[in-house]
């Protein structure tokens, strides 16, 4: 078990990178925003709803942490990081995981839809289509409450050494035989079929990667039939994909891969050693809350390098805070970055509305 301090700078360290995240994701979603929804592409709009669950998942989850649990475990009992009840831990733990399912939902169809768009050519118009948007858009939700909505009426939101979540009360009653569960029996079942899901959803994201990076290679080696002879064949779309899939997969592998160790163990049934559970818990506590900045990087990356590249007198931190829309001294970085929208819109896959076949892959 952790003990005291710890435990605490395990508790700081998540407020921070979930004080982080909730920025991140924030200024992601206002530069969606500055588009009208009637105008806005339907991955705008799935990126919007990621951004928007991740502000208020990072919030209630990392940055509140234990402030809304009545009680803690282990060694955090009261005091300062204790200020809530059953009805405060069990809206966390609801609110947690809705926005944490419908995250994992709505970033595995994004990808898919990044490689659907290049491998059917699916163009603006398309996409326009209610049936196409339905399909997208309804399964993150319907996934978050199917996944949410149940465990309120087994009582299975209880405080974990974090903040509440699916557990059962007291904490490990399920493995001592002399303390009978008061709340939350089966809960750790729940827990560990939401982390098997999470898995699930980020090899879905992978696999729809290399999917998207093959495809677009596939593109760019049928045009070398139109070479003339001894000209060079030319990857800068595959490279470039490339690279961007590898941003967009790694945004969700790399802050998940502390749980995925968890949930190892627990399909085990072993226990780590005091060394390896503060090393991963402090791994844990460093990478899962930056999951929303490490989405706002994989957006906004691709946007500064096209607007630094246009505008090569500014300098690198002017240019990026151009691109994230940040007003800082100098004339309204906000207006600035709305009237050179133009160099700010290079996603995974392209808005043209010619499926990506244009070479703007990323």
């Amino acid at each position: 078990m952790p003990s005291f301090p710890i435990e605490t700078s395990l508790h700081i360290l998540l407020k921070i990178g979930g004080a982080i995240s909730c920025i991140s994701s924030f200024l992601l979603a206002r530069h969606i925003l500055k588009k009208k929804w009637a105008g806005m592409s339907l991955q705008s709009m799935m990126l919007l709803g990621i951004s928007v669950m991740d502000v208020i998942g990072s919030f209630f989850g990392y940055v509140m942490g234990l402030w809304m649990s009545g009680e803690g475990i282990y060694y955090i009992q009261s005091g300062p990081l204790i200020a809530g009840d059953t009805q405060t831990c069990t809206a966390q733990g609801f609110i947690l995981t809705f926005a944490f399912t419908y995250f994992l939902t709505a970033y595995a169809g994004l990808g898919a839809l990044y490689y659907l768009m290049v491998r059917r050519g699916w163009s603006k118009n398309q996409l326009k289509s209610n049936k196409i948007r339905a399909a997208f858009l309804l399964p993150p939700v319907i996934a978050a409450l199917l996944t949410s909505v149940p465990p309120l009426f087994y009582q299975m939101y209880n405080p974990s050494l974090f903040y509440c979540t699916l557990n059962q009360y007291p904490n490990n009653c399920e493995n001592i035989p002399d303390v009978p569960c008061t709340r939350g029996e089966n809960a750790l079942i729940v827990q560990r079929a939401t982390l098997i899901y999470a898995l699930v959803c980020n090899l879905v994201v992978i696999v729809f990667m290399v999917l998207l990076i093959f495809s677009v290679y596939s593109q760019e080696k049928k045009s070398d039939k139109y070479l003339f002879k001894g000209q060079e064949k030319h990857r800068d779309n595959t490279t470039s994909t490339a690279w961007q899939g590898v941003r967009y997969a790694g945004a969700l592998t790399i802050p998940y891969l502390p749980l995925y160790v968890f949930l190892g163990y627990m399909l085990h049934h072993r226990a780590m050693g005091n060394g390896s559970l503060v090393f991963w818990l402090y791994l844990n506590a460093i990478l899962t809350p930056l999951l929303g900045f490490n989405n706002a990087c994989v957006y906004f990356y691709p946007r500064y390098k096209a607007y630094r590249k246009s505008n090569e007198d500014k300098s690198k931190f002017r240019c990026v805070s151009d691109t994230l829309g940040i007003g800082l001294p100098w004339k309204s970085s906000w207006t600035s970055g709305a009237n050179s929208d133009s160099n700010l819109t290079e996603p995974l896959v392209d808005d043209s509305g010619d499926g990506g076949r244009s070479g703007h892959v990323i």
